[in-house]
């Protein structure tokens, strides 16, 4: 009988230390999947207000070559334009991403920083009309646009546990 009764105590102590270990378990996933959401979706916000600021960049620059914007006030748009991109780069830095996700966010990093030198180079060109300025812009749009598509395959590779 005594053997029995300790037997069943120790079969009880096993089946709740597994018991915990799941929980415990389950409870770290959860966390991960939290802290992962939530990484995801401060990621989207900044690459949402990208697209913002660069939509109404350009659509000032219509604006501009339609002759319903001076080239002074664009100037001055540009200015805060720059501004506004500058502070959407260092929200990268303020990311915690889980650590496969590590490369697409410094690709994504690096085409905004690529797509800001492109509009520095676009700005230039209105002001000065050297055609240069021109040409390293549209060449700098297409590398942002090339560091973009790069961050995205490495984001989906690591969402689908390929990294």
């Amino acid at each position: 009988m005594k053997k029995s009764k300790k037997q069943n105590i120790i079969i009880a102590s096993i089946a709740i230390i597994i018991i915990g270990a799941i929980a415990g378990y389950n409870y770290s996933v959860d966390q991960t999947k939290q802290k992962g959401l939530r990484f995801g979706n401060e990621l989207q916000q900044i690459q949402e207000e990208i697209k913002q600021l660069q939509t109404e960049f350009n659509s000032k620059v219509i604006q501009w070559k339609e002759g319903d914007l001076s080239q002074e006030e664009l100037s001055e748009y540009s200015k805060n334009h720059v501004e506004k991109l500058q502070n959407e780069i260092l929200k990268y830095d303020e990311l915690i991403p889980p650590k496969q996700f590590a490369p697409s966010v410094e690709l994504f990093k690096l085409s905004t920083q690529t797509q800001l030198d492109s509009d520095k180079e676009f700005i230039e060109w209105i002001k000065t009309d050297d055609d240069s300025h021109k040409i390293r812009s549209d060449s700098l749009i297409q590398e942002s646009f090339e560091y973009e598509m790069a961050a995205l395959g490495e984001f989906n590779a690591a969402k689908a546990g390929l990294r």
